[in-house]
């Protein structure tokens, strides 16, 4: 598995150390300097995961964690500090960091860290089972813990990538989707939007009664993507054949805490 890390790192000396490491482990690196533009940068880069630099107060990095989870951003974050204080790393945990390192590190540690974060945040997200049991929209009934779909009593056959993508749509009716967002949850790089794509054509043919009119996974041009259950559906006029024109809806700001442990992103994505 690839992994694309955003480095946020101050230090020259240290970016240039942790490139030419990461170079020779297959690691995609990318860096920032600070954590100001942490939120916009991660929405261009849709990276596996982020390596921050944090040292005590952390003032401006607690705040940028909370603006990133805020806006729904899930990948995992892992902090890099001189500081040794239990204090420092509560409250890192606290706000959604997923490992903390203390300084002087062994690269071939952080590197073997790096990677083993990744890849349990990756499971934990598309094989784990679901609290919920099953939920149900129209005429069919995701079953979560068996990982069916079943329209009307009958097995629908989903590949497991479509099955992932139901659960996060599923996960969060009715709420603006930025394709970095849906991209992010599928372990999927933000260049990867034509594979989305087929994913979500693919998806529409098993769930629409008219795919090239879809109801259920609406488009919003320039912003993304909404699932509509039947119940829920807004009056809404379609606008062309790759979905409705929900312009008058406005979604409620993504709160973490309010979404499933399938998402993440944020908007001036291209549909």
């Amino acid at each position: 598995m690839t992994v694309r890390l955003l480095v946020v790192e101050p230090d020259q000396e240290i970016r240039d150390q942790l490139r030419a490491h990461f170079q020779q482990n297959q690691i995609e690196m990318s860096v920032l300097y600070g954590v100001t533009q942490l939120v916009s940068r991660v929405e261009l880069e849709c990276p596996s995961a982020i390596l921050l630099r944090a040292e005590a107060p952390m003032l401006d990095e607690r705040s940028a964690i909370r603006r990133l989870r805020f806006a729904g951003y899930d990948m995992p974050i892992i902090v890099r500090s001189t500081s040794n204080d239990v204090v420092d790393k509560i409250v890192a945990f606290e706000l959604g960091v997923d490992d903390y390192i203390v300084d002087p590190v062994d690269l071939r540690e952080l590197t073997a860290r790096i990677r083993r974060t990744v890849q349990r945040c990756s499971h934990a997200l598309l094989d784990a089972p679901e609290i919920r049991r099953s939920v149900t929209f129209g005429e069919f009934q995701v079953d979560f813990a068996a990982r069916r779909l079943v329209k009307n009593g009958r097995d629908i056959a989903l590949r497991s990538s479509e099955f992932a993508l139901l659960k996060i749509f599923t996960s969060n009716p009715m709420r603006v989707l930025t394709r970095s967002m849906v991209n992010s949850q599928l372990g999927k790089s933000a260049t990867q939007h034509g594979s989305l794509d087929v994913a979500v054509c693919r998806l529409r043919s098993v769930i629409e009664d008219d795919p090239s009119a879809p109801r259920l996974i609406q488009t919003l041009r320039g912003r993304g993507y909404m699932f509509v259950p039947s119940s829920d559906r807004p009056d809404a006029t379609t606008s062309d054949h790759d979905g409705a024109d929900v312009s008058r809806l406005h979604a409620s700001p993504m709160n973490p805490a309010q979404l499933s442990p399938a998402m993440g992103r944020v908007d001036h994505e291209r549909v």
